[in-house]
């Protein structure tokens, strides 16, 4: 079955900041967008008084025609993807709540493989930003959740290319799953992998994170795929943030949290903070079901 990667739109230019990243996905594994306007009750009525006192058939009238505007900018949308060689789907869904609404989605159909979105957006609600939509989104959504931070000041790129991935790992096979999608796109890209571990300034713990990284580029690199490992010293967000820098790395790829001993990937603490300050786009994957410790992903 062709996977499909949610793309939730809200009509502004920030929130079309994850589409370059969607489409470089998409482009690199065959798999479909599915273009997403959710239109919530704050856009189609803007105040309790226009709500009580204008007829219900003016009413209506608005709505439809709200409805109507989002469904001309989603195929608009999907007609420049497929100029580009994309194949895009189109969806209005009204809701009442846009998080619900855009996980709801994710989760009822099967294809649905991956969420794309902007850490915030302009709308009519302006409800969009990390601390509302994005962040109840990344709470709930089973999927892999790609995140792209939007700037005011910004355009937004025709493609977004991938030459390096940075992959954190902390040893245990949670965190492990974030190589699942990290491969498929080096595989489909050509993209370099780098592997970080951050450990205590301990010398086995230092040597005992070295030779754990080392293997599982090892095993990448015998699969074809560019990888190499790297070890750093300190608090790990900044770390993992530092390395996104000193790499010049196009995604990170992250799983939402590890476990035990020097393994700590902390979605609460560390996986926030480099949503938040990462100067490259995040793709998080949340661990499903258990699996026993020093079972890996690959």
């Amino acid at each position: 079955m062709r996977r499909c990667i949610l793309v939730p739109l809200d009509g502004s230019r920030q929130a079309e900041v994850a589409l370059p990243h969607a489409a470089a996905m998409a482009r690199a594994s065959g798999d479909t967008l599915l273009l997403l306007r959710v239109v919530t009750p704050g856009e189609t009525s803007q105040s309790l008084f226009w709500r009580t006192t204008m007829p219900v058939e003016l009413r209506d009238s608005w709505e439809e025609a709200t409805l109507e505007r989002a469904d001309v900018y989603l195929r608009d949308t999907a007609e420049r993807l497929r100029a580009d060689g994309i194949e895009a789907e189109t969806e209005v869904c009204p809701a009442e709540d846009a998080a619900e609404a855009i996980v709801g989605r994710a989760d009822r159909d099967v294809r649905v493989g991956l969420v794309a979105m902007a850490t915030h957006g302009h709308g009519a609600a302006r409800a969009w930003i990390l601390g509302s939509v994005a962040a109840k989104v990344l709470q709930a959504v089973a999927t892999p959740l790609l995140l792209v931070r939007a700037s005011d000041e910004e355009g937004t790129p025709a493609r977004a290319p991938y030459r390096r991935l940075l992959v954190p790992l902390d040893g245990s096979a949670f965190a492990e799953l974030a190589l699942a999608e990290a491969r498929l796109l080096a595989s489909a890209t050509g993209a370099e992998l780098t592997l970080v571990a951050v450990a205590a300034d301990h010398e086995a713990e230092r040597a005992h994170a070295a030779a754990y990284l080392e293997g599982v580029a090892a095993r990448l690199r015998g699969a074809g795929l560019a990888a190499r490992a790297q070890v750093s010293i300190g608090e790990p967000a900044e770390r993992i943030l530092a390395a996104c820098a000193e790499e010049r790395a196009d995604l990170i790829v992250m799983a939402t949290h590890g476990r035990g001993g020097w393994r700590r990937l902390w979605l609460g603490s560390v996986a926030s903070k480099v949503v938040e300050r990462a100067g490259a786009p995040v793709l998080l994957v949340r661990p499903g079901g258990e699996l026993a410790e020093g079972e890996g992903a690959i």
